[in-house]
């Protein structure tokens, strides 16, 4: 009985070993359009519509307006954190945050800046 309760063990311990490089994926942004070292705007949520790249400039984190129009899902291909904010200036709070390699398909509010 008790070998059976360790091969009970060992096989669950299997499952979630193969289960684990799977979700470790599931961690790289969603969409492979958005080159690496930049971070990627879509006009609507899920990564859909048009979408807008913008590749950061070393130095100091500037308030960069996203291009065109708000935008509802975002993508960030860089190795830094980022802040977004609702305004075009990043005068108020952050409303959303994304990590490095990270990404928001839902943005709601739609974002017009980030840092």
């Amino acid at each position: 009985m008790r070998s059976l309760a360790l091969f009970a063990a060992l096989a669950a311990g299997a499952t979630l070993a193969t289960a684990t490089p799977a979700a470790a994926h599931t961690l790289r942004a969603p969409d492979p359009r958005c080159p690496d070292d930049a971070v990627c705007f879509w006009t609507h949520p899920g990564f859909d519509g048009d979408r807008q790249v913008v590749h950061p400039v070393p130095g100091p984190r500037p308030c960069v307006p996203t291009p065109d129009t708000h935008a509802a899902s975002a993508v960030n291909n860089t190795r830094f954190s980022r802040l977004l904010y609702v305004d075009p200036d990043c005068a108020s709070r952050p409303v959303a945050f994304i990590p490095a390699g990270g990404s928001r398909p839902f943005l709601d509010p739609p974002i017009a800046a980030w840092r």
